[in-house]
């Protein structure tokens, strides 16, 4: 998605044969001089599995996150204040893709490479590995194994660049291309952009999906948005605007009851999901709140339910050694195998050459005084609409 921007520079280009291993913007280079600490840098990790990876990190002086073209445009991780963004994986990265063979596993080594903050999941698919039916290279239907969320978190941007808008303020943006495309199959371009202004307490992903092909492609996108401590905790609570809540399967569904609560690390836990319907405001715009215990500092995820109109909740309150962590995920679909979703209408299909756009916006709220203005805005947003809580996995949501 182009920007009207008064700068740019070129960090990669396959193209143009480009590729810059180092790369230090300051505050005046990007335009900004009296926002000294405002700058972006660009590094080439070295040493085990994170060899070869590309960390681009924009600091606005307040807040700070890495973006790793290496891994599909992903965040890996960030800061605001001190405040740590993410969460400790058992994955030490940033994996490289080349280490991550997808298929292992019974097609769930997608989480060999598994430890950013936020993670897309799709192109072509996401959600369970399972098996589909689709087209070969002769035009027969063919069964065929689709793997865990899909391949576009382990595919390298062929284009990657900084910008600048200009202004006393300028909006600072890192925006990439990564092409997921195969012969005879789904060709997909992701244009990314993550965007922040100096000294603010958010970050902005803007994405546009493409159909590189003639025909009619199935897509799926969702956003896998991880956070551990400190926001996590025990008594910790995620706050939403729901009016349907569903669990994913019948091993302790139950615990629906408390869908809202978390755990402090529990060790042997077994990962759990929930389905929400959340409802938004006139233009589709909605939220979701992760909150401390104290109700002093959380994570707000702002998206629109016409872009991304499913959201899971993910618990995997683990020991810390195990990855103690929760994922918000706003998606086009609830991440189930892609045969189930299409059969519940909830796999979109991009017409020849067409686009599907979708942003996010995540703030950082480090007082109770913004908790509490978060909070209310969700409430707001639930206008007083009873909310149903299914005690048992609803065959709408759970294959």
């Amino acid at each position: 998605m182009p920007m009207k921007s008064a700068k740019q520079w070129i960090l990669t280009d396959r193209t143009q044969n480009i590729q810059k291993e180092k790369i230090e913007l300051n505050a005046r280079q990007l335009g900004a001089p009296k926002c000294r600490k405002l700058c972006v840098t660009k590094t080439t990790l070295r040493g085990g599995l994170s060899e070869g990876v590309e960390v681009v990190e924009i600091n606005n002086g307040a807040l700070s996150i890495s973006v790793i073209p290496t891994r599909g445009m992903g965040i890996w991780r960030g800061s605001y204040r001190g405040i740590f963004l993410g969460w400790r994986s058992p994955v030490e990265g940033p994996v490289h893709p080349a280490f991550v063979h997808q298929n292992e596993r019974g097609g769930l080594g997608w989480l060999y490479g598994f430890d950013e903050c936020i993670v897309r999941c799709g192109l072509e698919s996401n959600g369970a590995p399972g098996r589909d039916v689709v087209p070969n290279n002769m035009g027969e239907p063919t069964e065929m194994e689709l793997t865990l969320h899909g391949r576009i978190a382990n595919i390298p941007a062929s284009r990657v660049t900084v910008e600048a808008s200009g202004g006393a303020k300028p909006i600072v943006s890192v925006s990439g291309i990564v092409e997921e495309t195969m012969l005879f199959g789904p060709s997909f371009r992701l244009s990314a952009r993550i965007s922040t202004a100096p000294d603010a307490n958010w970050f902005r992903i803007e994405d546009e999906v493409s159909n590189l092909r003639a025909v009619e492609s199935e897509m799926e996108l969702l956003y896998h948005c991880n956070f551990g401590g400190p926001v996590l905790e025990e008594g910790a609570r995620l706050v939403l605007p729901a009016v349907e809540t569903a669990p994913r399967s019948a091993y302790r569904a139950e615990d629906v009851e408390t869908w809202a609560v978390y755990r402090g690390p529990t060790p042997g836990f077994v990962e759990q999901c929930f389905w929400h319907v959340l409802r938004g405001d006139a233009n589709g715009g909605t939220m979701a709140l992760l909150r401390n215990a104290a109700g002093d500092l959380g994570v707000c995820i702002r998206f629109n339910l016409s872009e991304l109109p499913c959201f899971t909740q993910w618990k995997n309150t683990a020991a810390e050694e195990d990855g103690y962590v929760t994922g918000l995920e706003p998606g086009t679909n609830y991440p189930n195998t892609r045969a189930f979703e299409r059969k519940q209408g909830r796999v979109p299909r991009l017409a020849p050459g067409s686009s599907r756009r979708a942003s996010l916006t995540v703030e950082v709220l480090d007082s109770a005084r913004l908790v509490k203005a978060a909070e209310d805005e969700i409430e707001k947003l639930r206008g007083g609409t009873a909310h149903t809580l299914h005690r048992a996995p609803d065959p709408r949501f759970s294959a």
